[in-house]
């Protein structure tokens, strides 16, 4: 897999790996728990109508900086069905969408360390 997650004290750290990083120019991506409004996991629908600005886009692979209706989002994933959304405010991205092998209990995670930082 192109990404891997850490849960970090300050927030979530998206590493990059393999050719996502190289058409990304970029390795990481440091999401603060301040900056999720909402984290999802299930099922994700790439529209045809979205906007390739770096990265890969296959029938198998999504993977990269995209623009979706207006909005800036970071895609990583093979299987659509599986992944996390991460719905964020005041940062880089609008949406983060990553693939996970238990996509629930990522979310649950990322949740419940948010919830302890809003205190």
């Amino acid at each position: 897999m192109s990404v891997q997650v850490v849960l970090g004290d300050r927030g979530v750290e998206v590493n990059i790996s393999g050719w996502t990083a190289v058409t990304n120019l970029r390795k990481t991506i440091q999401i603060p728990y301040a900056s999720i409004e909402e984290v999802q996991s299930g099922n994700f629908k790439f529209p045809w109508t979205a906007v390739k600005r770096t990265g890969i886009a296959s029938p198998r692979y999504k993977a990269g900086v995209f623009i979706i209706e207006g909005k800036k989002y970071f895609l990583s994933y093979h299987d659509a069905c599986k992944v996390v959304i991460l719905d964020l405010k005041g940062f880089e991205f609008d949406k983060v969408v990553i693939e996970s092998d238990n996509p629930e209990q990522l979310a649950n995670h990322i949740l419940l360390r948010r919830a302890s930082h809003k205190s």
